[in-house]
């Protein structure tokens, strides 16, 4: 019995060797910010969050994974009014959160793609994000913008002047990741 846990313990320790070490970056909130713009006929208009958590984790200088989230009462778009509205039509008490969990990076140079979800009003959807990857020792830096589908998420459009607000939503970010 001795025997076997010995070779056990050893097989063990030769496998997680000879796995590679990972990194752990870590979101600076200080200089990260999430995004959108909204558009009805009428008039646009954005928000902001600058209160966005995420960890990205690297092997052999390679992204594997990321997950990103932030708050729907952080995103500011200077209209107290609006933001309440919002907040009233996306139930942020039921669904306080929109998060992003990526497992398949793809990066060419300066460029980069991840395959992930986004969950936003409990729905999770499959999305593709890219843009521009900037990585210095020191942090990693992701910028790039997307487009979502508000009804794709079960979320009803609300109108002004009995005309509903365009169906979609373009959203804008800058992540920089710091080594922990």
């Amino acid at each position: 019995m001795n025997r076997f846990i010995t070779v056990f313990l050893l097989t063990s320790l030769y496998v997680n060797c000879q796995q590679a070490p990972q990194e752990k970056w870590i979101l600076s909130k200080d200089q990260s910010y999430i995004s959108y713009e909204g558009k009805h006929i009428l008039h646009e208009w954005s928000g902001t969050s600058k209160n966005v958590k995420g960890v990205l984790i690297m092997e052999k200088n390679q992204p594997i994974k990321t997950a990103i989230i932030s708050a729907i009462k952080d995103f500011d778009s200077g209209n107290s009014s609006r933001d309440s509205h919002a907040m009233e039509i996306l139930e942020t008490l039921l669904f306080p959160d929109v998060s992003f969990f990526g497992e398949s990076f793809t990066l060419n140079n300066d460029k980069f793609m991840i395959l992930g979800k986004i969950k936003f009003h409990s729905i999770d959807k499959e999305i593709n994000v890219s843009g521009d990857w900037n990585q210095t020792n020191e942090k990693i830096m992701l910028k790039g913008n997307f487009k979502i589908k508000p009804s794709d998420f079960e979320i009803k459009l609300p109108d002004f002047m009995l005309v509903k607000m365009e169906n979609n939503l373009d959203i804008e970010y800058e992540l920089i990741f710091i080594q922990e």
